[in-house]
């Protein structure tokens, strides 16, 4: 399963929507609730955690009275400390979340160090087996102690503190104390062939105290009798019988060694600190099976060969087919930025292109100028529309009715924000009204305290209809300013015709005709660059739609995972590709930037030809009179679509501002009923009060359960 994991984890992305609960390590299932997260790396962890858990528990089932055994229970020790070193080094940097506190770098360090401290002793053990000198098993011995002492050490610092369970401390402790005797004794039989004999006694001395400590310990956290041979319920009968056994066994050589000493060799004991410290032999390490470090090399090497079956254990990988998560990523990217080329840098460029020279072409109403020209009499087909389109919607009076419909609009928004606010200061002035007849009998919070937030949101209101009103005037300007020349447009169509001027003066006529034709002739090459432009943006997208780099993000990924499969894949090794691949729409960039350098000298050769050709035109003449006309018939089009957008948009605004308004008032007036209701309660209270002084003779006053609801009552109002 472990290694299916770690397979699919460059198929798949952290997050698939599963989740996975795990219950902490030091649980029982019943105290603890389990962690869950919908994270797959989080899940791996998980699993080489419990494979790291099940090579402790092969270790410790192994026979140690013989080699083999040792052996076995040596490398197995080494492998539960390569699955929490690796599970360390790199599946937790990989999770991209808090790892629980028993998966905490303390915590993993503490399992490892323990792992290691089993596996060298079963190395001292063998050496002892094979009876090696004396001093290689004290060097053994000491490393022992110090992989406990360092566990020990690490399972009690502030993030660790709670994990471990008592009992776990104390045997480190413990088996720290048992080994550095051991070491001392190894060394001080060590002391007896090289005739260093009061060192020996010295040795035998430290080992009788480190030995008496660990008994210390166990007596203190979990007493037991020292005659029971099961010794503490918590601590490993195995423990205290080894620790028994060394403190009997330094007892009788320390009495002998001292005796010898007192009698024999007279040598002078030193003091500990003067002892040379016992040199450390490491043996062990973590060793992480290969099944862990690198299962996908296992599955992948026997799928390619014929003649080798699938491992036993962890067999062929899943999903071998499946494109990796991040290659379907790197295809989003890819696609993401090509939309954007397609969309902002040639759709969006071309249709600003062609914005900025029809507005030219309006700015200069070359249509009416050219229209006058080329028809000196009667209406052109396009102004003829144009007017038809106007006179069907009957003119401005159809704009003046919009008008008032917009009118009538904002005097009723108004009068719902009035309503509003009278509610509000009607309220406050029987309140202040009240408070001036009872004075301090009238003993409720004053109304501004409550309706601060309804004021604010009625001013705002307010702010936002006067600057609607303004725009309102703004529009009626230009409705008032052109809507006599929109009812000349709406006209009878034989009444307009009459109403333009007819140009019939064949010598003005030769004399434009030379501009004319230039304009015409720039006219004609821009709608050849308008045809172009809406066959540049098809090319566009059909190159666009036919832009399938999957087959090269594929041969990229091979590329990278070439060496192992399932080193991680992630969009950003793509970028040069994105860049090579985005270049085939270079071609159609350069185009655009020459429509755009085109358009521009063409605009300016029109706006030149059209400035000489209006100057040559005598203001009075009948031709440029007929433009003239024809320019305001063609710009008083533009106003009436214009304005009755511009209408149209009021209306809708206050249409819609008109329900933010109800709701104003609906709570203004919710808020003033409460207030009056309780108002009428005070002053039913306060009538009472003093019907009662006039018989008792005493003053009227509200205690506490007369008192009005509190506050919380009005500032929900305050929250709508």
């Amino acid at each position: 399963y472990y290694a299916q994991l770690v397979f699919i984890g460059s198929k798949f992305p952290i997050d698939t929507g599963v989740e996975f609960p795990w219950y902490p390590a030091f649980s029982n299932g019943n105290n603890n609730n389990p962690v869950s997260h919908r994270n797959m790396n989080y899940e791996k962890a998980c699993i080489l955690y419990c494979i790291g858990a099940t090579y402790t528990q092969l270790g410790n089932a192994e026979n140690r009275l013989t080699a083999e055994g040792v052996k076995r229970a040596c490398n197995y020790f080494q492998n539960a400390a390569g699955c929490f070193k690796h599970l360390q080094d790199i599946v937790i940097p990989e999770m991209r979340i808090p790892p629980t506190s028993d998966m905490s770098t303390a915590a993993l360090q503490t399992l490892i160090n323990l792992m290691l401290a089993q596996a060298q002793e079963c190395v001292w053990q063998r050496a002892a087996m094979d009876q090696l000198r004396d001093g290689t098993i004290a060097r053994l011995a000491i490393k022992i102690a110090e992989f406990y002492d360092a566990a020990y050490e690490l399972a009690t610092n502030s993030s660790t503190q709670n994990v471990f369970p008592k009992q776990w401390l104390t045997h480190m402790q413990v088996k720290a104390l048992h080994f550095n005797a051991a070491s001392q004794f190894r060394k001080a039989c060590e002391c007896i062939s090289q005739n260093k004999y009061g060192e020996e006694v010295a040795r035998l001395q430290i080992a009788h105290s480190l030995v008496k400590r660990g008994f210390d310990l166990l007596k203190s956290y979990f007493p037991f009798s020292s005659s029971s041979n099961s010794g503490s319920t918590y601590i490993s009968p195995a423990v205290v019988s080894d620790l028994k056994s060394l403190q009997h066994i330094i007892q009788t050589n320390l009495a002998r060694a001292e005796k010898d000493n007192d009698v024999i060799y007279l040598e002078a004991i030193p003091s500990p600190s003067a002892l040379p410290p016992i040199q450390k032999s490491e043996m062990v390490k973590p060793v992480a099976p290969q099944e862990i470090s690198d299962p996908v090399a296992l599955m992948l090497s026997n799928e390619r060969r014929a003649d080798t079956p699938p491992h036993p254990v962890i067999g062929l990988p899943l999903f071998q087919k499946l494109v990796p998560f991040a290659v379907h990523q790197a295809a989003s990217v890819y696609v993401d930025r090509k939309e954007r080329v397609i969309k902002e840098d040639i759709i969006a460029r071309l249709e600003e292109l062609s914005a900025v020279y029809h507005s030219s072409i309006q700015s200069l109403n070359l249509s009416a100028t050219l229209a006058g020209f080329e028809q000196t009499a009667g209406l052109p087909g396009p102004l003829r529309n144009q007017a038809s389109e106007v006179r069907n919607e009957e003119g401005s009076q159809a704009l003046y009715d919009m008008w008032e419909k917009v009118q009538q609009a904002s005097s009723k928004n108004t009068g719902l924000l009035e309503d509003a606010f009278n509610a509000l200061d009607e309220e406050q002035e029987n309140d202040e009204s009240f408070r001036s007849q009872y004075r301090e009998q009238w003993n409720r919070p004053e109304s501004h305290a409550f309706t601060s937030q309804l004021v604010s949101q009625g001013q705002q209101h307010r702010s936002t209809l006067m600057s609607a009103q303004k725009a309102d005037q703004t529009v009626f300007g230009k409705l008032e300013t052109w809507a006599k020349i929109i009812d000349v447009l709406a006209l009878p169509e034989q009444e307009l015709e009459q109403s333009v001027p007819g140009a019939n003066n064949e010598d003005e006529a030769q004399s434009g005709k030379e501009a004319i034709d230039q304009l015409r002739n720039l006219l004609d090459e821009m709608d050849d660059h308008l045809i172009a432009r809406r066959q540049i943006a098809d090319r566009a997208r059909k190159l666009s739609n036919a832009d399938d780099i999957s087959p090269v993000l594929l041969k990229k990924a091979a590329q990278i995972t070439a060496k192992s499969p399932v080193v991680k894949i992630d969009p950003a090794q793509f970028e040069e590709l994105f860049v090579d691949e985005l270049r085939k729409y270079d071609d159609i960039l350069m185009e655009i930037d020459r429509q755009d350098e085109r358009q521009g000298q063409v605009l300016r050769e029109m706006a030149r030809v059209h400035q000489e050709y209006s100057k040559s035109r005598e203001s009075g003449s009948a031709t440029a009179k007929r433009e003239r006309a024809l320019q305001n018939l063609s710009q008083a089009y533009l106003k009436f679509k214009e304005i009755k957008m511009n209408l149209q948009d009021g209306l809708k605004f206050y249409t819609d501002h008109a329900r933010g308004l109800v709701t104003l008032r609906e709570n203004c007036l919710k808020y003033c009923y409460h207030r009056n209701a309780q108002a009428d309660q005070l002053v039913e209270q306060l009538s009472l009060g003093f019907s009662n002084m006039s018989i008792n003779g005493q003053h009227p006053s509200l205690n506490d359960s007369q008192h009005p609801s509190d506050s919380n009552e009005w500032a929900q109002w305050n929250r709508r």
